[in-house]
């Protein structure tokens, strides 16, 4: 009798990275080699975002006038990696503001991967499996960009979430399920009210109170958990008729590429943080978020007026810490968090 001839085994991209992930936890590597493993990975995913979808060029932000309050709130994304929400009417602009934000990230050997998934995908082809890897594996070091994202399935947005709290994605593996890092930015657009018109000035919104409290009571577990910076997006801006010319990507990337290595520099040390937005806890945020006397004023005051969280608490001064690296400043002021404030989140409250 003919023996079958056992075919080999073709690892798929997943486990590729689950053999690296076994290795890298079980081996004495090096900080430098694990630097160049994760650098390996990072290349691994993004040319395969680009076999699965054509490569993204990002619009300029210059193109887009006025809305210098969202363009300012962008920055600060990109210089801390903080996820961030843009809230307004129909034809605002936010999507396209979004779409900005991966011009603003500081210069790498590859483009940073931006995806943005339709809101009827399915939660298995969302996360990923053993066959092909997910949004948050895709986009790794770059822009998930969710639009509309009370369109989105709740279970879904539940599961990333976790991911979000996380920074790593379990997918399934044959019996077992392998843990992938999900570093990235995070950016959604979502309307206030059903009808989209709650807050805008020019148009009457046609919801009732009961209709606004349906419409965002599932989402706002969501949005606390995942979003660090909030803005509002006005339908009109008296900016739009300015004839001077609005600020260049490059001249923003500039000052988000100066904050990143106040970052680098201050978390040297710390293999587990890279950015901003990577400080989780109590003893971490104390440590390198260093508030002067009336900015600690102000931060009692936030937390006695707004009734924050502890989990608010946490990102509003990891936010501040940003916003004090732009400045080049290595006190948090009140300054610093007063502008920090503003970009906590309405939609929850």
């Amino acid at each position: 009798m003919n023996k079958i001839k056992k075919q080999p085994h073709a690892l798929s991209l997943l486990e590729l990275l689950q053999e690296v992930q076994n290795r890298t936890s079980t081996e004495d590597i090096d900080a430098n080699q694990q630097q160049y493993i994760v650098q390996m990975m990072i290349h691994i995913l993004q040319a395969n975002a680009k076999k699965v979808e054509h490569p993204f060029l990002a619009q300029d932000i210059q193109q887009i006038r006025g809305q210098a309050h969202v363009k300012r709130v962008l920055e600060v994304s990109a210089a801390g990696q903080h996820n961030i929400l843009l809230v307004g009417p129909p034809g605002s602009g936010k999507a396209l503001l979004a779409r900005t934000l991966p011009s603003l990230l500081p210069t790498a050997s590859l483009p940073h991967p931006f995806r943005e998934p339709p809101s009827a995908i399915e939660r298995s082809a969302f996360l990923g499996d053993a066959t092909h890897p997910g949004e948050p594996t895709l986009a790794y070091e770059g822009v998930l960009f969710l639009r509309d994202l009370d369109t989105f399935d709740l279970s879904l947005l539940t599961s990333l979430a976790q991911t979000v709290e996380t920074h790593a994605i379990s997918v399934p593996l044959q019996e077992e399920y392998a843990l992938l890092p999900a570093q990235f930015i995070l950016v959604a657009t979502i309307k206030p009210c059903p009808c989209g018109f709650s807050s805008d000035p020019a148009k009457e919104c046609l919801c009732s109170a009961e209709e606004i409290a349906r419409y965002r009571q599932p989402l706002k577990e969501i949005v606390r958990t995942c979003f660090a910076l909030e803005v509002e997006v006005p339908l009109l801006v008296p900016e739009i008729l300015s004839i001077y010319p609005e600020e260049r990507a490059g001249e923003i990337r500039q000052r988000v590429e100066a904050a990143r290595a106040i970052q680098h520099k201050r978390y040297v040390e710390e293999p587990r943080l890279q950015v901003n937005a990577d400080l989780g806890s109590v003893d971490e945020v104390q440590r390198y978020c260093q508030i002067d006397s009336a900015g600690e004023q102000l931060l009692e005051s936030a937390l006695q007026q707004l009734h924050l969280t502890a989990l608010q608490m946490l990102r509003l001064q990891t936010v501040a810490r940003t916003i004090a690296d732009l400045a080049g400043s290595p006190t948090i002021t009140a300054r610093h968090l007063a502008e920090a404030i503003q970009y906590l989140s309405r939609f929850v409250r």
